[in-house]
């Protein structure tokens, strides 16, 4: 998703890259933000009971995860740099929830101080460099009431990058499919990256900007599109067995809890 304080301007993050780039778009253009992707529904389970709770979804996009919030009873905020992004929400929303839906900086949030009970940044750490990340963490640290919670999703994770994707184009190669050195080349969104985070990393950052953290490997991927059952099912058995899914894995989630 995106924010402002991006190393891009708001005109990368347009309709075309919501519609055709973004995880999730098949779904959203199928449902018109009815039905979550499985890594935004695990973010939503992360995040607990919402009914009455003061949810902020930053770099909010398309709006489907707002629009869930919204379902679920919360009193929700998006907040999203792209015009494109919030037109997007507003036109496939409609009137359907109830919150507002407001164009701004993810690392200047309009918010008074202790204002919220839940922030969702979900596919958006993974755009911003480090120091805006660690900007962006302490202004939602002090936007969050104490006992507030911070939900993270970020995918690739770097470690499968390095270590499992090398060993499954190998196993690709040798049933005579070719792909790509580099995995980036596989997204044409993933030039748009530029802060890629390991387990490690995500757990680091998170624990500096004053947060109690537990980060969570759960495999959200979509792999009925592998032809080949044994290699479906090998796959999807070390993306979720341990310790394998350390590097096989590729989504990476965390629950940072403010004291």
């Amino acid at each position: 998703m995106s924010t402002s304080g991006s190393p891009f301007p708001a005109d990368a993050y347009d309709a075309e890259y919501f519609l055709t780039s973004c995880d999730g778009y098949d779904a959203f253009r199928a449902s018109g933000g009815r039905v979550l992707g499985r890594r935004m529904a695990v973010a939503l389970e992360l995040a607990g009971p919402l009914a009455g709770r003061r949810v902020l979804d930053l770099g909010c996009g398309r709006g489907e995860v707002f629009r869930h919030c919204s379902d679920l009873g919360a009193r929700a905020v998006g907040l999203d740099f792209s015009p494109d992004a919030l037109s997007l929400a507003r036109e496939a929303l409609g009137e359907a929830p109830t919150g507002a839906l407001l164009r701004g900086d993810a690392t200047q949030l309009p918010l008074a101080d202790g204002s919220l009970d839940v922030v969702l940044a979900l596919d958006l750490v993974e755009h911003l460099s480090p120091p805006q990340l660690a900007r962006l963490y302490a202004e939602v640290h002090r936007v969050l009431a104490p006992g507030g919670r911070l939900v993270v999703h970020t995918m690739p994770n770097i470690w499968y990058y390095r270590a499992g994707y090398p060993l499954f184009r190998l196993v690709q190669r040798l049933r005579g499919v070719r792909l790509p050195r580099n995995p980036r080349d596989r997204w044409a969104a993933g030039a748009l990256h530029v802060n890629e985070q390991s387990v490690l990393s995500l757990w680091r950052m998170l624990r500096v900007a004053g947060f109690r953290v537990t980060v969570y490997l759960r495999d959200a991927q979509d792999y009925t599109r592998e032809p080949n059952p044994w290699v479906r099912r090998g796959m999807t058995l070390l993306a979720r067995m341990q310790p394998f899914a350390c590097v096989f894995c590729n989504d990476l989630f965390a629950v940072a809890t403010k004291p």
